[in-house]
């Protein structure tokens, strides 16, 4: 299930703004964008019989990124992922593999299977782990589903997965707190201080002080 922020007002209270995500999310930001945002939420179902998940890294959408620094020092990391259980993850019922370290490895380097570690965890607990990193979904060889939810920051000034603004439309953002509209994207990246500009603005306004308003209603 795609789309979580429109979606389900408890994922946005309990989840999405979790003091210490955005806490997490504020210090690991700072120095690389005025403001992040919400990339993509979904809630993934490992049924059982679900083979593993090829291991990859979540930043290789933005393959751009990528050829841009090829050959060069890394680029900043510019995402933060974050696995929410929803039941029990165990190393036999499908839970989410990574690779510890693999954000410093060589990118076409492949692990050995003794450097993969599930992310064995209670229900209610949460992985939090960099878009650098290899991970993947394990394989469920138990007789029950896994269920998960997945959520990612990344940067305010690259575009996103999800596009937060058709999966929370105006009329839902509305019932939103101001900082839930902000990471949906109903907020500005704001970096005129930094000798830059505003980008996500509406008739040169913040589209969340237009909601604030109800003049978003009339555009």
């Amino acid at each position: 299930m795609t789309g979580l922020a429109g979606k389900s007002r408890t994922f946005v209270d309990t989840v999405l703004l979790h003091p210490l995500l955005l806490e997490v999310a504020d210090e690991w930001f700072t120095d690389i964008c005025s403001d992040y945002q919400l990339n993509i939420a979904h809630l993934l179902l490992r049924d059982p019989g679900a083979d593993r998940q090829l291991l990859h890294r979540d930043e290789d959408v933005w393959v751009h990124l990528q050829q841009l620094v090829a050959g060069q020092d890394r680029h900043p990391e510019v995402q933060l992922a974050v696995l929410s259980a929803l039941s029990d993850f165990t190393a036999d019922n499908g839970a989410t593999v990574l690779v510890p370290g693999s954000h410093l490895w060589e990118r076409d380097r492949q692990p050995a299977e003794h450097e993969i570690v599930p992310a064995v965890m209670p229900s209610g607990s949460a992985v939090i782990y960099r878009g650098s990193v290899l991970h993947g979904g394990g394989a469920n060889h138990s007789a029950q589903p896994r269920r998960g939810i997945h959520h990612s920051y990344v940067v305010g000034w690259l575009r996103t997965e999800e596009s937060g603004l058709l999966a929370v439309p105006p009329a839902v953002a509305r019932t939103l707190p101001r900082r839930a509209q902000e990471l949906v994207g109903y907020g500005c990246h704001d970096a005129i201080d930094q000798l830059g500009g505003y980008l996500g603005v509406l008739d040169l306004r913040n589209p969340a002080d237009l909601l604030a308003s109800g003049e978003l209603e009339q555009t």
